[in-house]
Order: C-alpha cells, then structure tokens, then sequence
C-alpha cells in the first residue's frame, strides 16, 4: 500500500506532522515502534526557559545559534505550530492553557518548570494570586509522589513564603482489595481501579464509590488539619487513564475545594494524557495509526527514499511520496550510541557528534552535556543529509536533530512541535 506521506515516530514531532498533513487530507501512515517519550514527559509544552514572555526572548536565542532547529522554522510559524497544537487538543476535550508569559508547572518534587502550553488539569503557578494555604496529598501505598518533599522545595519559592503547605496520606482501603501488593501502587494502576469502577457502575454494578470514598477522606484530612479554610489541593495524576476533568470536577464538588495535578515519576498518565488525544484526533482525522512496528531500513532511487521495511522483513515495502523522520533521540532508539561515535540505524543519515567519547559529556550531573546536542543534520528545509547532501523527500523533526540542547533551553517539546509542524508544511508546498 501507498501513502502520501509515511511518519516514523509517535512522539510530539511525529503527532504534530501526522496531524497538519491528515488536515490537508493527505493519505498519512504514522509508524510507532512502541511507547514514545509522551509516556515519561509531564504532558506541558515548553517553548523557551526564559523570563517572562519567551515569545521576546526567541528572536535573540535564535541569532546567538544559527543551526538551531528554531531558525528552519522561523518565529511566525513556531508560535503557528504551537496554536495548531492548542486547537487540535481542544477538540478532543484536552484544553491546554497558556499566559502571555511562561507559567510555571509544579514538579513532583516541588520545584518549578517554566512552561508555555499547559493541561488545565495540571498544578501550575500562574499570575492568579497564591492561597494562603494549600495541601499536597498523596494516596496510601502510592510510591511516585512524596508531599513532605514537595512541600518542603515548594516553601522556598518566594511566592509560596506567605502559604501555609500542609500535607498527607488519603486511605483508600477499597484499593487493597484491587491488588497483590496493597502497599505499593503505581499511578496507572490506580487510575485503571477508578476507570473500572465507573465502567462497572455505568453497567449497574453496586460496588462501592471509590470516587465518593476519596472526596471522603479529603474532607476529614482538611478538617483536622488545623486550616479547615483551606479549599486548594494538589494530588497526584492517578485518577484516570483518560481525560480527567469530569472526574476532577466532580470530586471538587464533592469537597468544595480545587483541585488540581501533577505529573508523577514514570509511567507519566499527563504525557499518555496527550499522546492518546494526539492519535485519536489524527486517526479521526483520517490518518493510518500502526503501533508496534519498528522501522529497520530504506530503499532509495537516486536521492529519494521509495519505501521503508519494519521488523515484519524487508519484503514488505511501506511506500510514500514523503517520509518524516521523527524517531527521537537515544532513549527511543532514534539515535544509537556506539564506541567510535553516534548514528542514526534507518537511514543512516549524516550526524552531528564529536571524535573523542570522554567529551560527551560533563564531569558533573548539572554540567553541560555535549551529547544532548547530537543528532540528525539537515537542510535550511529540515530535509535530511546523507554523505552530504540532502535526501529529496526525507524531512527530520523533533529531538532526532542535531544542534539544541532541549534540556538546557528548556525547549523540547517546543521544537518537537515546531519542527513537526514544519516538515509538514514543506509536504503541502511541495517543496
């Protein structure tokens, strides 16, 4: 079978590409070798680490760095790529806010990530006044979110020197009966508790409310916590698989109280959150979604790719007019690290590294690190390089390219969207 346009990678990149070119009507197949990066992020979008209105800082950072992937989109259609992204979310029921300025995100640690683009479900500081007090809880046997740690990061912010940061276990006994280890819970496993339990009670089934029982056990927590004025509460995002903003906002009824989330340590339900939004718009969109299929090899005719093989065998050709290489960096398997140096396994495209292994990276954890700056080399189109020279209709996007450092900048999922976005636009051009 042919297609318009083959994508491989599932991630950010690849979503954002399979979704302008499945608008245009394009016949896209979007090739996912498994989980992407989405399953471990904290589900925001980050434009640029910057004070204030990052929108002001782009125009600087971008000259300071020609071969970023930044300036092969330009400033009018990095802003473009984000605001297709907002509507494209919004349309499948996941709103994602956004200030004129960065806000900031709560991490499970209680420290503060600048951000652009955020699920308004997430626990972020905003230019909404701080309340005077605020409660971190947890749920009892749940190991990926710690309040007292998050308390005490968050207190030293200098917006919270004011809030009164009480904290908690919420015991939900009903749990235990749920599972072989009733002290240890991960976040998928207690959203999958409350998704069956309302499956179960919409077909009729008479087991008790979970939902009811936790709105329960927050209203007593509050009670004798010494400030039974506070109404403001952050959990852990384990209440559901699926969009959560009726479950939440039912529970905010049940308790009076707002309530948001934050992302926990992997498996991360926000980032899943937003993967699964992202496939189903695309899929409703029209575009050919196929999981598990790992892409090995090309085939080419002159400087143009025909056809790619998956691990099913070189035998069965996937071909396309276009293709978008958005396979992510070392942790999906986009880029391979080896002894005498870095490279990419499909394509085997030109990258960015340096000769010497001990340069990679710094001596210390928060120094910099070269490698994070590694990848695919491209055009001023994002057309991908091969000994040298540009393949006609391969585009790269997303953290496969070379020359930006996503943690540094505080630019991934920016770039990811960006870059996504642009390829496409290059494919409708025809250019």
């Amino acid at each position: 079978m042919k297609f318009d346009t083959i994508i491989i990678g599932s991630g950010m990149a690849g979503l954002s590409a399979a979704l302008r070119l499945a608008e245009a009507g394009q016949k896209t197949l979007l090739m996912a070798s498994g989980q992407s990066a989405l399953h471990f992020s904290s589900g925001s979008v980050d434009l640029l680490d910057a004070d204030g209105d990052p929108r002001a800082a782009l125009p600087a950072f971008m000259v300071e760095r020609p071969e970023h992937p930044y300036n092969k989109v330009g400033l009018v259609n990095i802003m473009a790529s984000l605001d297709a992204l907002q509507q494209h979310c919004g349309s499948e029921g996941l709103a994602l806010v956004r200030q004129e300025q960065n806000h900031h995100r709560i991490t499970p640690i209680g420290t503060l990530k600048a951000t652009w683009l955020s699920p308004e479900t997430c626990a972020c500081v905003t230019e909404t006044p701080i309340p005077q007090s605020l409660l971190l809880a947890t749920l009892s046997g749940f190991r990926d979110f710690h309040p007292a740690l998050a308390a005490a990061n968050l207190g030293v912010q200098p917006r919270f020197t004011h809030c009164r940061i009480l904290t908690g276990e919420l015991n939900l006994p009903q749990l235990a009966a749920f599972s072989h280890n009733p002290h240890e819970f991960r976040s998928a496993d207690i959203a999958r508790l409350f998704d069956k339990q309302q499956g179960d009670q919409q077909a009729g089934s008479a087991q008790p409310d979970l939902l009811t029982a936790l709105a329960r056990e927050i209203n007593q927590m509050i009670a004798q916590s010494g400030e039974p004025d506070c109404r403001h509460l952050v959990l852990p995002a384990c209440l559901s698989l699926g969009l959560v903003g009726p479950r939440l906002a039912e529970l905010e009824r049940l308790t009076d109280c707002t309530i948001r989330e934050v992302a926990t340590m992997p498996p991360s339900l926000i980032g899943m959150r937003m993967q699964e939004t992202l496939r189903r718009r695309f899929q409703h969109l029209g575009g050919t979604f196929l999981t598990s299929e790992r892409v090995l090899g090309a085939r080419y005719e002159g400087d143009r790719v025909i056809g790619v093989h998956s691990q099913n065998g070189d035998d069965q050709l996937f071909e396309a007019d276009n293709f978008v290489l958005a396979s992510g960096s070392f942790f999906s398997r986009g880029l391979e690290s080896r002894l005498g140096g870095i490279r990419e396994p499909i394509f085997d495209a030109d990258v960015l590294s340096l000769p010497e292994r001990d340069a990679w990276a710094g001596r210390r954890l928060f120094d910099h690190h070269p490698f994070l700056g590694f990848g695919v080399k491209t055009d001023d189109r994002l057309r991908v390089l091969r000994g040298g020279k540009p393949l006609a209709n391969l585009y790269g996007a997303g953290s496969v390219l070379a020359h930006y450092d996503p943690v540094r900048e505080g630019s991934g999922s920016g770039v990811a969207v960006a870059t996504g976005w642009q390829a496409a636009g290059h494919i409708l051009a025809g250019v």
